[in-house]
């Protein structure tokens, strides 16, 4: 088992054996789980997952969801439709879709080991141990355990194929840039901020993946272009094949006066045509936020997830409000940590870069010198050579005797050049060219004597892979994580463990360096005290990011235990509580549905689903004199959701408690004409009978249940 590791390069097939079983160890959930959060939405009411009268090409005019564009709710991602559609044929369970998120991670992990390797060949136990705390990160148990998290995975596998492709001749490169970056975006489209990143990789590691040429500019300029064309040709197609509305935002022109940087975003994003994504206060706070709140709020968020890389104490599902509300003050320390985090850091890593630009300059100086001094005693002539030389110098000294002094003098001196010069032994390959070669070695020696020698492949210093990693991961991070950071634009979600996919590629390599200089930096004995502590901290590094992310991955035994686990992680999140006693109501654990949903309701006075729920837990307790008040809160809060206000209005007419309120509920019709409310409260009252409550075509969609057959 040692010799697996000690003996051998983490090349990416010796990588993906111990990274499958790793993945396989530490964040398999149990075969018997349930669809979970969002892969209800995903897997389950996706009519092109688990519909029967769409085309398989039709995942590319769907969105993430199965959703036209007249429907769409945002996040276009085609790839990962027709991964599930594929599993769903063979067995219509999320347990599948699960696994093969696992490998694909593995696989991801085994990229990090081969990319670590070429940036630092001499430097095996960096490269095992980058692979080993990519896959080991806890904060990526969302992206891995979950059935949603499949997108970022696939995008990141993306990004990771395109460092990779860095490694290709100058030709070759673009071709491989492009292919993974296309791949990359439609798995999910955040995947754009690898264009810039991929430029950023070329030029701070070319003198790593290319030695001899790093060439770092043009190949910058290629990787830019390749990443560029690939997100070009991806837009476009999206918007031939998911063509959808503008917000009001983008349709409108920005007032005479804008700043150059924000006319450029809205041109931009007016040609990107992201489809509007679902903006709700109670899942992502900072939509309600003025820009400086909204920003604080971000950067806090940022600081926080930092640190969950690092120390994974509390994982969570979910941090809606009011979990991460919008800060009081623009000032706290977490902002201010997470400013230097994300603006700071990456005017350091461009420092680093001039740095590693400058030690590299010396260190070729360095190594060229170092060969020009060992090159004349390095030069070992071969026997062949040896005699080619005996040759030469026995004709010279024939010549010497019997010929003139003229023809006496070019022998000699090229007897001499050839034994002191500094060219290869291959100059001379056998006695019949002696003479030859030695006419030739006098000038040959001469040009070597001007020229110093060309390192063909430097052998990079500690010293300058630092610079060089801290140089391209003080960038990747804050930059891999921007477009999920709220400030750009706003979100759906306030807070997802799963964006951290991509950035911690990049924090993998700078964490993995500097555990393998905490093992390998002492020089004493192998037990040395110093040696034994940099083992012991790499031990428990490592150890508690397995512990956390097998703890959190058993949080997705099923949907009970996900919603009990997150509410216990995020106890000020609303919605946290409000799934959780969904859940245990749908166990029959009515008192405990109705506690938890009164949490739901304090975190959050103004949230009409919160109402509603607590409201219909009354009613199916058989106290529906007692729901009235909860659900003619949630009425007015809410009166265009068609799924709370059906929900209401058919546990009502099950119940026969609606005859009391149908003058109130003919007052709320004609108190907010031409909503929800007004069509379904008449239509209870007037067809009542005749549909047995909510007419079905307006019922909500059952638990567990797919998409409705209409």
């Amino acid at each position: 088992m040692k010799a697996y590791f000690t003996e051998q390069d983490p090349t990416f097939f010796n990588a993906l054996l111990p990274a499958l079983i790793i993945v396989a160890l530490v964040y398999t959930r149990s075969p018997a789980t349930n669809c979970i959060f969002d892969e209800q939405e995903a897997l389950l009411a996706n009519p092109y997952v688990n519909g029967d009268h769409l085309l398989w090409r039709d995942a590319f005019k769907r969105d993430f969801w199965g959703l036209p564009p007249t429907g769409s709710i945002g996040s276009y991602r085609p790839i990962p439709n027709l991964i599930w559609r594929a599993l769903w044929r063979l067995r219509e369970h999320p347990w599948l879709p699960h696994w093969v998120g696992l490998m694909l991670h593995a696989v991801n992990a085994a990229l990090v080991s081969r990319l670590a390797l070429a940036i630092a060949p001499k430097n095996r136990a960096f490269a095992w141990l980058a692979g080993l705390t990519f896959i080991s990160s806890a904060v990526l148990t969302e992206a891995v355990t979950g059935v949603v998290g499949i997108a970022d995975v696939l995008g990141g596998m993306g990004v990771l194929l395109a460092l990779l492709a860095l490694r290709l001749p100058a030709y070759l490169m673009p071709l491989g840039v492009f292919a993974a970056l296309l791949f990359g975006l439609f798995s999910k489209e955040s995947v754009i901020v690898a264009v810039p990143l991929t430029a950023w990789a070329a030029l701070v590691l070319a003198p790593a993946l290319h030695p001899s040429h790093p060439r770092r500019w043009l190949r910058a300029l290629l990787a830019l272009g390749s990443a560029a064309a690939a997100l070009v040709l991806y837009t476009e197609l999206r918007r031939r094949w998911f063509p959808v509305a503008l917000p009001p935002e983008l349709t409108e022109p920005l007032p005479e006066g804008a700043p150059l940087a924000k006319r450029l975003l809205h041109d931009f994003m007016r040609w990107f045509a992201q489809p509007r994504l679902p903006t709700d206060p109670i899942n992502n706070p900072l939509v309600n936020a003025e820009t400086p709140d909204r920003i604080a709020g971000a950067l806090r968020v940022y600081a926080r997830g930092l640190g969950q890389t690092l120390l994974p104490v509390t994982l969570s599902g979910d941090y809606s409000f009011p979990q991460e509300p919008i800060p009081t003050s623009r000032f706290t320390l977490p902002t201010l940590l997470g400013g230097l985090a994300m603006f700071v850091a990456p005017l350091v890593g461009a420092c680093a870069w001039i740095a590693s630009w400058l030690r590299e300059r010396r260190e070729r100086r360095a190594s060229t010198a170092d060969l020009s001094i060992a090159a004349p005693s390095a030069t070992t002539p071969s026997p062949t050579t040896q005699a080619a030389l005996s040759n030469v110098e026995a004709e010279s000294k024939i010549h010497e005797e019997i010929q003139s002094l003229e023809d006496r003098s070019v022998a000699p001196s090229a007897a001499t050049s050839l034994e002191d010069s500094s060219v290869a032994p291959s100059a001379m390959t056998s006695p019949e060219d002696s003479s030859v070669g030695a006419q030739q070695a006098a000038p040959r020696s001469s040009w070597w004597a001007r020229r110093a020698p060309r390192v063909d492949r430097p052998n990079w210093s500690p010293r300058m892979i630092t610079w060089l990693i801290l140089a391209w991961v003080l960038v990747w991070v804050p930059l891999a994580f921007f477009p999920h950071s709220n400030i750009p634009v706003v979100l759906p979600t306030v807070r997802a463990e799963r964006f951290w996919y991509l950035p911690v590629v990049g924090l993998s390599f700078g964490y993995a360096w500097l555990l393998t200089w905490l093992v390998t930096r002492p020089r004493a004995a192998l037990w040395s005290r110093a040696r034994l502590v940099g083992i012991t901290s790499v031990t428990l590094f490592i150890g508690f990011q397995l512990l956390s992310a097998r703890l959190h991955a058993l949080d997705y035994t099923n949907d009970l235990t996900f919603w009990r686990a997150t509410a216990r992680s995020s106890p000020n999140s609303a919605k946290a509580h409000l799934n959780y006693s969904v859940m245990l109501g749908a166990r029959g654990y009515m008192k405990e549905r109705l506690v938890e949903g009164g949490r739901a309701k304090e975190l959050a006075p103004e949230w009409a689903m919160a109402h509603v729920y607590y409201g219909d837990a009354l009613c199916r307790m058989k106290r529906a004199s007692e729901a009235w008040p909860h659900y003619l809160r949630g009425f007015e809060l809410k009166p265009a959701d068609q799924n709370l206000i059906s929900l209401a209005l058919q546990c009502l007419w099950d119940e026969r408690a609606w005859q009391p309120h149908e003058a109130e509920l003919l007052a709320l019709a004609d108190k907010y004409p031409g909503t929800w409310l007004a069509h379904l409260a008449r239509d209870l009252v007037l067809n009542g009978e005749k549909h047995g409550g909510v007419n079905p075509t307006y019922r909500p969609r059952g638990y567990n249940e797919g998409p409705k057959k209409k």
